[in-house]
């Protein structure tokens, strides 16, 4: 299961100071929230360290303290986002030639890299349902939180939630793809042994998500990258990569691993572009760590 960091008071806290002071106040007060996370989270700090000298080859407190602190501006950004979405803007590389090529519907791969949530606010203004397969608990508190944010705002996203049972999550991915909807599904993590898939990223050998890569060779759908980077205060830049057709002439398995491995060679590069932007705060390179 992938845990949640973070609590609803604390997110009430941050609401306050950004609708009273902007982006200013929201610094402030994040600024001892990720100076007291930075001096408690011993492992959290060792994973990033083998993620920074394989992906810079440097670490040190300021890198350290840096990377959790854009994280908790994306984190803010998530549900802030929600209730000031005009404050907002998205910018997508061709975006007209983007959203022509979703009419047939496809299968997005996000990444815990920037903010996936503003892919999803960023197709809702297109009116574009998007039926996210995921499987995350959250606590009550930040439930709560987001409730009282979401009622501000146009929902698109559906979740298939993971919990529900493999024969029901397979039925509702089919009666999407049948409406030519988009799916997505989260790529570089795993949640099972028997979920992970080997590839190379940074020059280790690793695991990531292998069940998108098969729904996409069952079903036969175009499956589309989508990142998003923080580029400052209020601003996105989102960016997509279609991965090229499986390999039919190739064994199941083997066209599976190819698909696999070009997207950890794009996710590779995004990283490496913006290092302090990949949140996988957690023993990612540890394969036999489940997430």
């Amino acid at each position: 299961m992938i845990k949640q960091r973070g609590s609803g008071i604390g997110l009430y806290i941050v609401y306050f100071f950004f609708r009273f002071f902007g982006y200013p106040g929201l610094r402030f007060i994040l600024f001892f929230v990720v100076l007291y996370f930075t001096l408690t989270t011993p492992s959290i700090k060792r994973y990033l360290r083998e993620y920074y000298l394989l992906c810079t080859g440097k670490f040190n407190f300021r890198i350290y303290y840096r990377h959790l602190f854009t994280y908790a501006l994306v984190f803010a950004d998530r549900f802030l986002s929600k209730n000031f979405l005009e404050r907002y803007h998205v910018q997508v590389q061709n975006e007209e030639n983007f959203f022509s090529n979703l009419e047939q519907g496809g299968l997005f791969l996000f990444s815990h890299v920037g903010d996936w949530t503003i892919c999803e606010r960023l197709l809702s203004e297109k009116n574009i349902t998007v039926s996210i397969v995921m499987q995350e608990v959250i606590k009550e508190s930040i439930q709560g939180f987001g409730r009282f944010m979401e009622d501000k705002e146009k929902n698109t996203l559906k979740i298939i939630d993971l919990s529900e049972g493999s024969i029901p999550v397979a039925i509702r991915i089919a009666n999407a793809f049948q409406k030519s909807e988009i799916v997505a599904m989260m790529a570089d993590r795993f949640l099972t042994q028997q979920g992970g898939i080997p590839v190379t990223l940074l020059g280790k050998r690793v695991k990531i998500n292998k069940n998108p890569f098969e729904v996409g060779y069952n079903r036969n759908v175009p499956l589309i990258v989508l990142l998003s980077f923080r580029q400052s205060d209020y601003h996105y830049a989102v960016s997509y990569h279609w991965l090229s057709t499986y390999d039919r002439t190739l064994p199941k398995e083997q066209s599976i691993a190819k698909a696999a491995q070009e997207y950890a060679q794009i996710l590779e590069n995004a990283i490496k572009e913006h290092p302090d932007q990949w949140f996988n705060l957690y023993d990612f390179f540890n394969t036999e760590a489940v997430f």
